[in-house]
C-alpha cells in the first residue's frame, strides 16, 4: 500500500513540474514557442470584446489560421463579416454593403499583430521584451498569464499584449493593449490544431453584385 501511495505522489510531484504554474517564464515560452511552432493549421470559436474609453463592443465568429501567412475571421454576431489575409492582400467585407475592401501591403510580416503568435513563427523571447507572469485574472481555471511590451520597431497600433495559456500550453486568451489606450480581448474555445482546411477558405470571393475597392 504504501508503495502504491508513494508511486501516486510521485506522479503528481512530475505532472506538477511539468505543469505551466511551475515553470519559470523563460521554460514556458521555450515550450510554448515549441508546441506552436509545430503546428501548420488551427481554428476555433472566438468571443472578441473591444473596449475604446466609454464604448464596447462585442463580437463573435470563428477563425482560421494556417501557414504561411494565412488568417480569416468570420464574424457571424451581431453582423456578418469576413477579415481574410492571405500572403500580402487583406480582404474586408461586411454582409449588405455593396463594395469590398482589398489592401495589400509590401510584406506579410508586417502584419505585426500578437496573433501571429498563434502561428509560432516568431519567438516569444526575442518579439517581446518584460516578459513576466501577470496579475491579470485568468479567463479560465487552470490557466496562467503572461505579459510583454513589443520591442520599439515592432510596435503597430499596441503596446502591450497579455496571453493566457493551458495547462495544454495552448493559448487560449490573448489581450492586447493599443497605443491609444483601447484594449482588445480575445477569448478562444473549440480550438483544433493541424485540421486540414480547404484551399477555398483563404480564397475572397465576393458575392454577386458586390465590388472590390481599394481600401487603407
Amino acid at each position: 500500500m504504501k508503495k502504491i501511495l508513494l508511486i501516486l505522489a510521485l506522479g503528481v510531484a512530475l505532472v506538477s513540474i511539468a505543469a505551466p504554474q511551475a515553470l519559470a517564464i523563460g521554460q514556458l515560452v521555450e515550450t510554448l514557442d515549441g508546441r506552436y511552432n509545430s503546428i501548420r493549421s488551427w481554428q476555433a470559436d472566438f468571443t472578441q470584446t473591444f473596449t475604446s474609453g466609454l464604448e464596447t463592443r462585442t463580437e463573435s465568429g470563428h477563425l482560421y489560421l494556417q501557414k504561411p501567412g494565412r488568417m480569416r475571421w468570420d464574424y457571424t454576431d451581431p453582423v456578418k463579416k469576413t477579415f481574410l489575409v492571405a500572403g500580402k492582400n487583406i480582404w474586408q467585407y461586411t454582409a449588405g454593403e455593396p463594395t469590398a475592401t482589398l489592401t495589400t501591403v509590401k510584406d506579410s510580416n508586417d502584419l505585426r499583430t500578437p496573433l501571429r503568435f498563434l502561428l509560432g513563427h516568431t519567438e516569444l523571447n526575442k518579439e517581446l521584451e518584460g516578459l513576466s507572469y501577470s496579475g491579470l485574472a485568468p479567463w479560465r481555471q487552470g490557466d496562467v498569464v503572461i505579459y510583454g511590451k513589443p520591442h520599439a520597431a515592432e510596435a503597430a497600433g499596441w503596446r502591450e499584449v497579455w496571453i493566457e495559456v493551458t495547462p495544454a500550453y495552448e493559448i487560449d486568451r490573448l489581450v492586447i493593449g493599443g497605443l491609444d489606450g483601447s484594449q482588445n480581448d480575445i477569448r478562444l474555445s473549440r480550438i483544433q490544431v493541424n485540421a486540414k482546411l480547404p484551399k477555398e477558405l483563404f480564397q475572397f470571393r465576393p458575392p454577386a453584385g458586390v465590388r472590390v475597392v481599394p481600401g487603407d
